[in-house]
């Protein structure tokens, strides 16, 4: 009898934890749960009905967004975005522009995407979001409590815990000094400094005693994840998002996310191949490989990404026109912007017009 109640009791333990493995998968669906039922609330875009010619139901949404009855205001707010998009327009002269279909799907604003007037834009907005997955953050974000497992740190999960609330932190720090010190200021330098230490990293984790390397490494990766989420990692999506026309933001957007989403696919694949122990067994040597995709996110960004900090969309449009290197935006901004201040007058005091390079 002892023994029918010990083997019914061992086969209701089994039988309990081959259930287990259902809990991650059913918390899985929490999270879009909570994105679908707040998708009702989601105000529609001022800009895109604006656009389309509804002016009406911008100024309702607007009142969305800010929360307060001033119709002075909101009808300001309506006539500054009819004539951003009338001067983008005249910049793009993309009025007659081809319509390009799919299915019977309207493509035509992913397809100007990729047009000669549009492509250097299109393709910064996708390495802004792309140099994250480039410099390790799935690799960091995704399989630190792991790695830190396996290079024989005893308190890994506790190292993990407060690895994510320093980030959170970091994070939330972003965003003032987007507005302080400005996009590329707090993206393109940072880079440098954190394939310095992926460097750092990839050394240490050529030392043979990975019980004392260890704690090196710890230091390196909380480093690490200050400067990303003060970088590239919260100010990279700003910067995605600023750099598109007006017209052609929602498409641009798409293409961020599908590019980044297909990052997110090769690094869950091949970040097991590199760290597990019947595989690569990289150790902190891993470092190595996110510091070649690093130098390649820091080095294109340094040509590609410009200073949106107080340009103007209809400013923004203009430099591109130009074709004026991105890493100069903000003197030939100031420049630009000097000169329609002055007027030809002040232009021909001046003694000649702005040089663009």
């Amino acid at each position: 009898m002892v023994r029918f109640g010990l083997t019914l009791r061992h086969e209701l333990q089994l039988t309990q934890h081959g259930r287990q493995w259902w809990l991650p998968v059913v918390a899985m669906y929490i999270f879009p749960l909570i994105l679908t039922a707040g998708w009702f609330f989601f105000p529609e875009s001022p800009y895109w009905l604006v656009r389309y010619g509804k002016s009406t139901q911008a100024k309702r949404e607007l009142r969305k967004v800010y929360g307060f009855n001033d119709d002075a205001f909101y009808d300001i707010e309506i006539r500054r975005m009819e004539e951003e998009i009338r001067l983008a327009a005249e910049i793009q002269e993309t009025a007659d522009a081809p319509k390009h279909k799919f299915l019977g799907v309207d493509m035509s604003a992913e397809v100007e995407c990729f047009q000669s007037k549009n492509r250097k834009r299109t393709f910064t907005a996708i390495f802004a979001a792309s140099g994250q997955q480039m410099i390790g953050a799935t690799f960091v974000i995704g399989y630190a409590t792991y790695f830190l497992e396996l290079i024989h740190v005893k308190a890994y999960f506790d190292a993990s815990v407060v690895l994510y609330i320093v980030m959170l932190l970091s994070s939330m720090a972003a965003f003032p000094l987007t507005e302080i010190l400005g996009r590329r200021t707090l993206i393109v330098w940072p880079q440098f400094a954190l394939c310095f230490m992926l460097l750092v990293i990839g050394v240490l984790g050529c030392v043979p005693d990975q019980t004392k390397a260890s704690w090196g490494i710890i230091v390196f990766i909380y480093l690490w994840a200050i400067i990303f989420q003060l970088s590239i990692g919260a100010t990279g999506f700003v910067l995605a998002s600023e750099i598109a026309t007006i017209r052609l933001r929602g498409a641009t957007q798409g293409l961020v996310t599908i590019s980044n989403a297909v990052w997110g696919l090769i690094m869950q694949f091949t970040i097991p191949y590199m760290i597990n122990p019947d595989a690569g067994n990289l150790g902190g040597k891993v470092g190595f490989i996110f510091l070649g995709t690093g130098l390649i996110a820091a080095t294109g960004g340094w040509f590609l990404y410009p200073e949106t900090k107080g340009i103007s969309f209809e400013k923004l449009d203009e430099l591109y026109a130009l074709q004026v290197a991105p890493r100069h935006f903000k003197r030939i901004g100031n420049e630009l912007s000097l000169a329609d201040e002055l007027g030809p007058v002040g232009e021909s005091q001046k003694g000649g017009s702005v040089h663009v390079e």
